[in-house]
């Protein structure tokens, strides 16, 4: 039998209106107290109880707040209040689903209750339920049709359920009712533009034309009705008025390339192949003449010359101006045109004749000023070395600041420039001269600190940080958290992983994770936002990234990398040998060596936490900050499925989400999952050297186990189209050299690794011959492959022996003829010797001010 229910006296109900209003004004304390003074007297009752528990789980109290709500509810069953107060618990904690159930409890009591319907509807959106969706926002639509948001709101969930008729529609039937909209109202804009944009997506050109025309007064936001007419007119065959309206635009701007390039196709659409470069260039021409100020259409001439002597002509002029003007982003802006091998050529011979030209030691005198030499220098160096010429590069950019060693850019270009040659050590030396030239700029301090990641010098990257930082926070890496530097975590925990943090990296990974998730749950918000402010097209287009926003690369990269890591650990701690005892070794000595600073940096940071007061919602204590508790896991491969599970549901069509799941399948022996993984990753990739690698641990795993007649069967079926799962090792690996062995070192490599992957030391010298190889190529190769191919070696040698020949020490010695300033290649003590030098030279240049800065 369910407990009486308690009632309330008219003074104590005055108390809980009261701590209702101070829970929507969030004033915590007072809420608290108030909530106190009623169970005085009423501890029994259910809704102050359920509130209360609101109010504690509001300050970060949650499992309090959850006992206490739970409690209230048991004491009163059928108080929607009760019920409504759980289920945004419930939603605190994301835990959608629970919270979705809560709510249709509250609806069965309060059934009329119209906050209530909006708030699940809201959720259903958030859990993309577009069916139940569409029936709540039906019942607000019945119940407040004057509501303009209800239509809007319901056109939308029709859009997101890719039913865009009915949305359209919802929209016109709200046009229709709609009477005395003010001329310049911009919510009433937005609908008749969405509407119009679904017209659009639906293919009716028609009848976007006559809704823009029907309802021109009411709409002002012009280049999106003009993009909307050309497009509607260019489907139509009206080229003409499609012509009009992007001359029309690029009277607005004559800079914009989007739209220059629109009228350019449009007026080329019936010119035959032969015709199309020299009646374009016409075209342009007198585009030229008429936007004489127009730097788009002289750099939509170079995408369009193919011809070379029309092309070096315009290129000359293009270049020419830029240079003399002094533009620092003129490489970024024409290296896209580098995919053409002419052009680059021609490039380059024109910004070298302009150099000579300009040369101002030379007799002749010299037309431009001075800087056009100076800034011709600069982009032969950005050139140089992106085409992989590093010295030629560094001769260019070390002549100029001879003369200029106090122009931030240079040392920033000469950075970049050491950088591809792989001189890290050297390049965060060179952005740290560009970061001391301006000590107020924070991108100069984001550039250093990202430079000092990639020299691994990650304990100097947090002292610059911290400049850029609040001044109370101790760690600057958590305030990069608050921020969602999802790119800088990124490359923190790729440069933690290569100094033998791996606690610290797998946090990232999981703080990366973490952030995703806060910018998904966000969305929350917004669903209510956005409505209220009609930004209708631009909040749809949110939904739809939002629905991708664990497919994107900074993403998958970070899952891939701590399934990988996960995957390590497990390896680890099933080995039984020397080397995975000393890995797990150090791994401690590593905590160990960095555990007081962190004590340290931990009291400070909870010190900061306690002066926040209760109201101001302060956020919770992370148990586990340098990833101690992650790193100990004794379930890692159970935890890397957190990753595996939100790949395959957002990127599916990304391979590394197939070979993160390979890698976690093999080490369960859950073979059909393995096989899934496998298929799935060939049908993406299949020449990707990853995939090869994976495919003979497989086979070697496999078949060393006993595996079920299933799964015997399964590799049969599936052996057709993929005929590796059955062929023997020694064909699979001549088979992958001869297919893709040529298309990169990464390839070859990957048949190196794979003969290991299958046969371990037996064939170890082979393995390693087919490494060592890269080094002895005639043709340029990746530094990035002779790393990899170096701590190759350096494993091979670890676990087995090898001639000296095919040593890494040889090695080494073959890749510094090849890349002399890598730092891979190059002994500490020199590296050393080379830092010491340039803090002399830095010395040397740098003002007192600067220098202490």
């Amino acid at each position: 039998m369910p407990p009486k229910v308690v009632q309330l006296s008219t003074k104590e109900r005055a108390l809980f209106a009261k701590l209702i209003q101070e829970y929507e004004t969030r004033q915590y304390k007072s809420g608290i107290k108030t909530a106190d003074a009623i169970l005085k007297t009423r501890p029994d009752h259910g809704e102050t109880l359920a509130i209360k528990g609101l109010v504690l789980a509001s300050i970060h109290q949650r499992e309090e707040g959850l006992r206490l709500a739970k409690q209230g509810l048991r004491l009163n069953l059928m108080s929607f209040i009760c019920w409504h107060a759980l289920g945004i618990i419930h939603r605190m904690d994301r835990n959608y689903e629970e919270s979705l159930k809560c709510y249709a409890q509250a609806l069965r009591i309060e059934s009329g209750n119209i906050n209530l319907v909006r708030e699940s509807a809201y959720m259903q959106l958030q859990l993309r339920n577009y069916a139940p969706l569409i029936e709540a926002r039906l019942i607000l639509l019945r119940a407040q049709p004057h509501l303009r948001v209800n239509w809007v709101a319901l056109a939308i969930a029709h859009d997101l359920a890719d039913n865009k008729a009915q949305a359209a529609r919802v929209l016109a039937a709200y046009e229709d009712v709609t009477h005395d909209v003010p001329k310049h109202n911009y919510e009433f804009s937005e609908v008749v533009l969405y509407h119009a944009s679904l017209l659009r997506q639906l293919g009716d050109a028609q009848g976007v034309l006559d809704l823009l025309d029907a309802k021109r007064a009411y709409l002002f936001d012009l280049p999106a009705i003009d993009e909307l007419r050309i497009d509607a007119f260019t489907q139509l065959g009206r080229t003409k008025d499609a012509e009009e309206l992007l001359y029309k635009l690029l009277e607005r701007n004559p800079d914009n390339t989007k739209t220059l390039r629109s009228l350019l196709t449009l007026l080329s659409a019936n010119v035959a192949d032969t015709e199309r470069e020299a009646t374009v260039l016409t075209k342009l021409a007198e585009l030229a003449e008429r936007y004489p100020r127009s730097t788009a259409v002289r750099r939509v001439a170079l995408e369009v010359a193919q011809t070379p002597s029309v092309f070096a002509e315009h290129a000359r002029d293009y270049l020419e101006r830029a240079l003399v003007k002094g533009i620092p982003s003129l490489f970024s802006d024409v290296k896209s045109l580098y995919t053409d091998e002419a052009k680059k050529a021609a490039i380059e011979e024109i910004v070298e004749k302009l150099r000579v030209a300009w040369d101002p030691t030379q007799d002749t005198p010299v037309a431009e000023p001075p800087s056009s030499y100076l800034w011709a220098m600069y982009f032969l160096a950005h050139h140089y070395s992106y085409i992989g010429d590093h010295e030629r590069a560094l001769a260019y950019i070390d002549s100029i600041l001879v003369h200029t060693p106090t122009m931030p850019e240079l040392h920033m270009t000469r950075a970049r420039v050491l950088k591809r040659a792989g001189a890290y050590q050297a390049a965060s030396d060179a952005m740290e001269d560009a970061r001391l030239l301006d000590g107020q700029d924070r991108y100069l301090n984001t550039k250093a600190a990202k430079y000092l990641l990639r020299a691994n010098r990650v304990d100097e990257t947090a002292a610059v940080l911290k400049l850029f930082t609040k001044p109370d926070v101790p760690d600057p890496m958590s305030d990069l958290v608050d921020m969602q530097a999802v790119g800088f975590l990124l490359e923190d925990a790729a440069a933690q992983q290569r100094v033998g943090d791996d606690a610290l990296a797998l946090k990232r990974y999981h703080q990366i994770d973490k952030i995703l998730a806060e910018i998904y749950d966000d969305q929350l918000d917004f669903h209510s936002y956005c409505l209220r402010k009609m930004t209708l097209r631009a909040y749809v287009s949110t939904v739809h990234f939002e629905d991708n926003l664990y497919a994107r690369p900074t993403y998958v990269r970070a899952a891939y990398n701590a399934i990988r890591l996960y995957s390590q650990l497990h390896d680890e701690q099933q080995a039984q040998d020397d080397a995975a005892a000393k890995a797990t070794q150090r791994r401690a000595e590593l905590a160990t060596s960095k555990a007081a600073a962190r004590a340290e940096l931990q009291a400070a940071a909870a010190k900061a936490l306690e002066k926040a007061s209760e109201d101001e919602m302060p956020p919770a204590k992370d148990a586990d900050p340098y990833g101690a508790a992650l790193l100990a896991t004794s379930q890692p491969l159970a935890d890397a499925h957190r990753f595996i599970r939100k790949l395959q549901e957002s990127a599916p069509r990304a391979i590394e989400t197939w070979l993160g799941a390979l890698e976690v399948a093999v080490r369960e022996q859950k073979w059909l999952l393995a096989l899934r993984a496998l298929v799935q990753a060939h049908a993406i990739d299949p020449a990707d050297p990853r995939l090869h690698v994976a495919l003979l641990r497989f086979r070697r795993t496999s078949e060393a186990a006993t595996l079920p007649d299933a799964v015997t069967k399964a590799i049969d079926e599936l052996a057709h189209d993929l005929p590796q799962l059955t062929a023997p090792i020694d064909a699979i690996h001549t088979e992958y050299v001869q297919r893709y062995g040529s298309l990169s070192a990464q390839h070859r490599l990957g048949a190196a690794r794979g003969l290991w992957e299958a046969y371990g030391a037996e064939r170890a010298p082979e393995a390693a011959e087919l490494a060592f190889a890269l080094v002895r190529d005639t043709e340029a190769v990746p530094l990035s492959a002779l790393e990899e191919a170096l701590a190759f070696l350096q494993h091979l040698e670890t676990h087995s022996s090898l001639p000296a020949a095919g040593s890494s020490a040889a090695f080494i010695e073959a890749a510094r003829a090849k890349w002399p300033r890598a730092d891979a290649f190059t002994e500490r003590a020199t590296l050393d010797a080379h830092a010491a030098e340039r803090a002399k030279t830095r010395a040397a240049w740098m003002p007192p001010a600067h220098a202490q800065s």
